[in-house]
């Protein structure tokens, strides 16, 4: 006969705690979060990062375009011309002082290089360069401007380049440096408003500072250099 089986249920396993300690929770749910949803992770810093190199991505862009406005404006204004020698220089600072008479005034500047011998008076050297004679000299003076001797010439030239011509010449060594000026005239005489402005001419350009040996004066110009000064630079 086979012994009987104990009626009593089967024990249970109880975990118990020591007195006093709280009981054992779950990890607390995430404010937001739904009953019975499972709790989440933390946030990911993806999103965060995407947005910073957006961010970056469109201040470079912004950066470039900015760059691209300036130097378009830049050079729309025209290219930074240097002047090649004296003579030349003299003309851009005469356009950079804003000279501007009631009259046309033509300007050339130019160096005759190597055709005379560094004794040979400016004077001399500019009628047989411009090819005038002495009956076509309204008035001729010499002074010292800085290290350099500067004939001073006004001129009538007879035909359709005619008129009355300043003209400012130098000796560098064996060349010739000239500036000439026409003032647009009919006049056989010259007039008190030519002498006028062409004194003021003068006062501008014949400067010690122009005139030191071995330095090319530092005037630079932006675009084109005028063809004109007066009513016709105006127009």
């Amino acid at each position: 006969m086979l012994p009987s089986r104990s009626s009593s249920p089967p024990s249970r396993v109880v975990n118990r705690r020591a007195p006093g300690l709280p009981p054992r929770r779950g990890p607390a749910p995430v404010p937001g979060t739904p009953p019975g949803a499972p709790p989440r992770g933390p946030r990911s810093a993806a999103p965060a990062s995407t947005a910073l190199a957006r961010g970056s991505l469109w201040a470079a862009v912004g950066g470039l375009v900015v760059a691209g406005l300036l130097i378009w404006v830049w050079t729309a204004r025209g290219p930074v011309l240097t002047p090649r020698h004296r003579a030349e220089a003299l003309t851009f600072s005469l356009a950079r002082s804003r000279f501007a008479p009631p009259m046309e005034v033509e300007p050339s500047a130019a160096l005759v290089r190597g055709r005379f011998s560094p004794q040979t008076p400016a004077g001399v050297a500019a009628r047989e360069a411009m090819g005038f004679r002495d009956e076509m000299v309204i008035q001729e003076r010499t002074a010292r401007i800085g290290d350099y001797n500067v004939d001073v010439l006004w001129l009538r030239l007879p035909g359709r380049q005619g008129g009355h011509w300043l003209v400012v010449a130098w000796m560098e060594g064996s060349d010739l440096a000239l500036c000439s000026f026409r003032f647009a005239s009919t006049e056989t005489d010259l007039t008190p408003e030519e002498l006028l402005w062409g004194q003021r001419l003068l006062g501008s350009i014949l400067v010690p500072e122009n005139f030191r040996l071995g330095l090319v004066p530092d005037f630079r110009l932006r675009g084109e250099p005028p063809k004109v000064f007066g009513p016709a630079k105006a127009s």
